[in-house]
């Protein structure tokens, strides 16, 4: 019995209406929901949506937000674009001699490739993927 008690006092409360059956999170604010405070997801576009979010008409995440949500995906982009633009001292570091211009096209290439990944970004932020909780 104790241990339901417990268990009680550990679920966190809604942010809205302060219920202790907070189930969900908003996908927008990232506050803790419970499922009378969700707009239904054929209102909101199949995310989970705050009442307070749809009242304020929130249908995209800030930079900020969507910078602090992908940051490890945005760290492995930039270690792997370092790399590629800038592989030389990574290869004197490996004991390895290359003349810098056979690097040209790797460099051109890779200017290239990144605007697929600018334009991904811009269309994570304006709408949100599907499913998220």
């Amino acid at each position: 019995m104790g241990g339901s008690n417990r268990a009680l006092q550990n679920q966190q409360r809604c942010a809205i209406c302060g219920s202790r059956f907070a189930e969900r999170k908003c996908y927008y604010c990232s506050n803790r929901v419970c499922t009378s405070c969700i707009v239904p997801v054929d209102v909101s576009g199949s995310t989970t949506k705050c009442l307070s979010c749809d009242r304020k008409k929130v249908n995209r995440l800030t930079f900020g937000q969507m910078v602090k949500r992908n940051y490890y995906l945005l760290a492995i982009i930039v270690a792997f674009w370092l790399f590629t633009v800038f592989p030389i001292p990574f290869l004197h570091l490996a004991g390895l001699e290359v003349d810098p211009s056979a690097f040209q096209p790797v460099l051109i290439a890779t200017g290239a490739m990144t605007i697929p990944f600018v334009f991904l970004f811009l269309a994570w932020q304006r709408k949100a993927p599907r499913g998220s909780s």
